[in-house]
């Protein structure tokens, strides 16, 4: 778990540069907070909230890669495991912020990143939830330091499975900077 301390950091790191400490974090900071967003999307990629996306059925009988989808089958989408596909996700367990971002820095959306759903019953509140993702998890990073308790049970990047997936309980300690 040490492994999230570096990123805390150099999320923190980018926040005093680009927005500094007597203003809160905006939307119009975003653009400049590259390694912030790929933080937010390698967590909504790790931690998909709806593993199993709205049902989608099948308009027309479809062949897909060998199999047959007759008309008006019932087809999940499983986010979880397209997020996790290790065919598509180098060390898929590993949390890695910077496999969001190309070679020069800029943030690189990959087709498999899928956290609101595919196709036309994408979520409508795509956008909005970008936008307060975003906003929330900068201004907690601006103001907290957050660490783990003197437990020495560690949190469970595995999440309780149900119609979202849920964190397991575990404590922390939130202190401000």
């Amino acid at each position: 778990y040490n492994f999230f301390f570096p990123v805390i950091e150099k999320v923190q790191q980018e926040i005093d540069m680009v927005v500094g400490r007597d203003r809160a974090p905006s939307l119009a900071d975003k653009a400049s907070m590259r390694f912030t967003e790929a933080t937010i999307m390698e967590v909504q990629r790790m931690t998909v909230v709806v593993p199993l996306a709205i049902p989608h059925m099948a308009s027309q009988t479809t062949v897909f890669q060998g199999y047959t989808i007759p008309k008006g089958s019932v087809i999940i989408p499983n986010l979880w495991s397209v997020h996790r596909d290790p065919t598509v996700w180098e060390k898929p367990d590993d949390f890695n912020p910077n496999r969001f971002l190309d070679e020069n820095g800029e943030v690189n959306k990959p087709e498999a990143f899928i956290p609101f759903g595919i196709g036309r019953r994408v979520c409508m509140g795509e956008q909005l939830a970008k936008m307060e993702l975003f906003l929330m998890f900068a201004n907690l990073m601006q103001s907290f330091t957050f660490t783990l308790s003197d437990t020495d049970r560690k949190p469970s990047l595995d999440g309780r499975f149900g119609l979202t997936l849920a964190p397991c309980p575990f404590k922390i300690c939130i202190s401000e900077r």
